[in-house]
């Protein structure tokens, strides 16, 4: 097969940790000969500059300021945009067939024509409805500054949906749900195509291979309930404390495990007084930010793992990743009314799927409670079973690459 080419400008920063960057891209696309190079900012003024190898290629890694006061965060965007746009000279139809861009608005609506001027393709891949992220904690008045923040919100809105996608050859978006919100706008449901979230192969076979401990629910009746991920206030997980405060109400001493942290002091301060009010501070157990390799050994003492994603229309749109690790490590899921989430569940059989609200989630845990620690068990190998044929990034790789081959009208061979 001919190899895909592409210069493709990445909102991460380098050195990423994104799978569906690192392990879609820097490994699986790679690994099958792909030509495909980067462009990115460092993470830190520690992180060298220029251009660097990653994963067989080459990343052009551009400057930053750490400084964390107004100037800094000025200069850090300013050096982004400028290396970005710098970058371009790279793209010619002598070394590449497409620019690719993900969730960098302004540059792609300068790339853009850019591209077709030299003969190249032109990709946009949204990973998450910024713009509408961006009105929303605006409105919601939970950003740094509001009025700044609604502006960038409606000026890239405009971008994406006036110029970028309405000219793009295709995009990439991470859900099923977001090519349903992205084509509202009018845009070509031909011209767009979704990309889950997914799990390196090699990291479902260690975690099938860590597993889950023995249960003593049955004999101590306090099952462990468990949560992976942020504890942004944004995620409104309060209601799995509710949700605590009703099972201990309704005679089931069960406790929940937090393992993360929130992205400012507060959030996490918000879950424990809320703990306190209720009385189940003894059965909150919240770990704070822990190595991926830790905080997983803390989810094999669950019994059933949550997975809470509160409604609003840009969460709806999202492809979580926690869903799938829960079920790569053979667990039970709850998970509340979220359009991918019931998709999964739907098809994997691995749990529940319930209405948002504690009493929802409160019944659930009562349903799976209620069943035999083997019956939790087949549900959770049948989670696995089903991550493996689906949502390992080999698996996504190949539909992916598929997608690039005909757009880019390469040959197959073999």
């Amino acid at each position: 097969m001919n190899a895909v080419r592409m210069l493709y400008l990445v909102r991460e920063e380098f050195p990423t940790h994104r799978v569906d960057v690192d392990v879609l891209f820097g490994r699986e696309m790679a690994g099958r000969g792909n030509a495909i190079d980067y462009v990115m900012q460092a993470a830190s003024n520690k992180v060298p500059t220029g251009a660097q190898p990653w994963h067989g290629r080459t990343v052009f890694v551009g400057a930053t300021d750490d400084g964390q006061n107004l100037l800094g965060r000025f200069r850090k965007v300013w050096f982004s945009f400028w290396h970005d746009l710098a970058s371009l000279r790279h793209a010619s139809s002598k070394r590449y067939d497409a620019i690719q861009v993900r969730d960098k608005f302004l540059i792609a609506a300068i790339a853009l024509p850019i591209a077709h001027l030299r003969g190249l393709k032109f990709f946009f891949w949204l990973s998450f409805p910024l713009p509408e992220d961006d009105i929303l904690r605006a409105k919601a008045g939970t950003s740094r500054a509001d009025f700044l923040v609604h502006m960038r919100g409606v000026v890239c809105g405009w971008l994406l949906y006036k110029w970028i996608l309405p000219r793009c050859d295709h995009a990439f978006v991470q859900s099923a749900q977001m090519r349903e919100d992205v084509c509202a706008h009018g845009i070509d449901p031909a011209k767009v195509t979704p990309v889950p979230m997914g799990i390196a192969a090699a990291d479902v076979a260690a975690l099938s291979a860590l597993g889950r401990l023995p249960s003593t629910a049955g004999e101590t009746h306090q099952p462990v309930l468990a949560y992976l991920g942020t504890l942004n206030g944004q995620r409104r997980l309060e209601v799995l404390i509710d949700m605590l405060a009703l099972l201990h109400r309704q005679g089931m001493q069960a406790k929940l495990l937090l393992v993360g942290d929130g992205d400012l002091p507060a959030d996490r301060l918000k879950l424990e007084r809320r703990a306190d009010e209720l009385g189940v501070r003894g059965s909150l157990e919240i770990t704070g930010f822990l190595p991926r390799a830790q905080a997983l050994e803390r989810m094999r003492v669950a019994d059933i793992c949550i997975s809470p994603f509160f409604p609003t229309p840009v969460l709806r749109s999202t492809s979580p990743t926690k869903l799938v690790e829960y079920m790569a490590l053979g667990m039970p899921v709850i998970a509340n009314d979220h359009p991918e989430q019931k998709l999964v569940l739907r098809q994997s059989r691995a749990g529940l799927c319930v209405p948002w609200g504690a009493k929802y989630f409160a019944r659930a845990v009562r349903a799976l409670m209620s069943l035999s620690a083997e019956r939790r068990t087949e549900m959770g190998q049948r989670g696995l079973a089903w991550v493996r044929e689906n949502r390992t990034y080999t698996r996504i790789a190949d539909d992916v690459e598929g997608k690039y081959v005909s757009l880019l009208g390469l040959k197959r061979t073999g």
